[in-house]
């Protein structure tokens, strides 16, 4: 017995299975990384460490006051120290005693500097420390260098 509805009366078809089509053989095109795209590293601080920048933080912006410049932020100046520091090797130290004090600053440097601290042979792989380490060294020799011969208008 049939059913009253045609449509259930056929037969099953099958349908014949398909070669997978090969996809076209472009090359995959990797995605370019922006010229201004910036990393933030965050580097611990002792209470006296984080006076002495935020004080040469205002001294600084007042320079930039003066020169008509756009406003210095603490981050900004952290950056601007520390890439003082990686284009003049000379300055730096890697015996100054680390401690995490669990309080932070931040820099905010371009990807192309960031290689040069935790690239594959960045300063931190070279040093054997981690790139937390190797920025608190750097910015610890550069504040030792503010203190000892060096001036701000040499940074900025």
């Amino acid at each position: 017995m049939g059913y009253i509805n045609p449509l259930f009366d056929k037969p099953e078809i099958t349908i014949p299975k398909k070669a997978p089509e090969k996809k076209s053989q472009n090359p995959i095109k990797k995605r370019t990384i922006r010229k201004d795209k910036t990393h933030n590293i965050k580097f611990p601080v002792s209470p006296v460490t984080q006076m002495k920048l935020k004080s040469l933080c205002k001294q600084a912006a007042r320079m930039y006051r003066e020169q008509g410049r756009e406003p210095l932020s603490q981050t900004k100046f952290n950056t601007l120290l520390l890439r003082y520091g990686l284009q003049h090797e000379v300055i730096l130290q890697w015996t100054h005693e680390y401690s995490d004090t669990k309080v932070y600053m931040h820099t905010n440097i371009l990807e192309s500097e960031y290689i040069e601290i935790g690239g594959p042979y960045g300063l931190a792989i070279r040093k054997n420390l981690s790139e937390r380490k190797a920025v608190y060294q750097i910015m610890n020799s550069v504040l030792k260098w503010l203190e000892g011969e060096g001036t701000l208008e040499k940074i900025i």
